[in-house]
């Protein structure tokens, strides 16, 4: 064999294994809809402390300014806009669907800004998505100003109040929580993400999301809630930051029956604002599908 030949055959079993690598590579997004800046520093750091960092960290929020410290981790920041989806009052489900829509990752995981993460949340989240395409993961409540930061990234589960009794268990869907959830991107989103019917409610869209997956994964109507991974979550949480930007009515809406994709619903003649019956959505399928040509964004790297 000519030496040419050998390095042919050597760079096309390279350029196969490199496929096959980049087919089967898990890489995590941590995707936090953020509306509360006093508390970003701390989440952030917390990360810093994981023993496997995440790939990227994308911020979605037009609230958080770009001059965070990001303790050298991969972060991003998402700012956005919309004239057709309702921005800047309890819009948690369009963030966490922008911030989804616009991963470059395998994977993403959801959190909430107002959380810490134990130092080996990366690792477990990783180690569940290799071997289903979604997981549930918990959270401790915990009194964060009885303890050092680094002191509750190293605390056992079992040193906070648990949210769901008990976990490492099945549960109904109403457990489903979206502060700590992993899945392989394209398949939450082929699945829909969360359903914008919630958006303005920040109430049960998470819990929705839990049903629809556990139905189309044969689950029924169980989720089971993993632990590992959790989340710290705090006893007494700080409230949201007033919005920087908002598309809604700043005083009272001006309301009339509408229809959003066969569901009855009031909406707002001057604004995007509505209101929907939620007593009757319990479809399989999403209402109100996210669009991502709906949202303006700007994209900023804060490495």
């Amino acid at each position: 064999m000519t030496q040419a030949i050998h390095l042919r055959i050597v760079c096309e079993l390279f350029d196969v294994h490199t496929a096959v690598w980049r087919r089967t590579a898990l890489t995590i997004d941590v995707i936090v809809p953020s509306v509360r800046p006093e508390t970003i520093d701390r989440l952030l750091y917390s990360f810093r402390w994981n023993s496997i960092w995440p790939d990227l960290i994308t911020i979605v929020s037009n609230e958080i300014d770009n001059d965070i410290h990001v303790h050298g981790l991969p972060v991003r920041l998402i700012r956005f806009r919309s004239s057709v989806y309702p921005v800047g009052n309890r819009d948690v489900a369009l963030r966490r669907n922008i911030g989804i829509w616009q991963s470059p990752c395998s994977h993403i995981v959801t959190f909430d800004d107002d959380q810490l993460a134990p130092i080996h949340l990366v690792e477990h989240a990783r180690a569940l998505l290799r071997a289903r395409p979604f997981f549930w993961g918990h959270h401790r409540y915990l009194d964060f100003p009885r303890y050092g930061l680094e002191e509750i990234f190293q605390l056992p589960a079992g040193a906070g109040r648990p949210r769901e009794s008990p976990p490492n268990a099945w549960h109904l869907w109403m457990s489903a929580y979206a502060g700590l959830f992993g899945a392989e991107a394209a398949y939450v989103r082929d699945r829909g993400g969360f359903d914008l019917i919630y958006c303005g409610r920040h109430a049960g869209e998470d819990q929705d999301l839990g049903r629809r997956l556990a139905a189309h994964s044969g689950d029924g109507e169980r989720v089971f809630i993993h632990e590992p991974p959790f989340a710290w979550h705090p006893e007494q949480t700080a409230p949201w930051s007033a919005p920087r930007y908002s598309n809604l009515c700043e005083v009272g809406h001006a309301l009339r029956p509408a229809d959003v994709y066969g569901h009855a619903v009031r909406q707002c003649t001057l604004c995007p604002y509505f209101e929907a019956d939620f007593d009757h959505l319990t479809g399989p399928e999403v209402v109100w599908p996210f669009d991502p040509a709906c949202v303006e964004m700007v994209i900023e790297e804060l490495r």
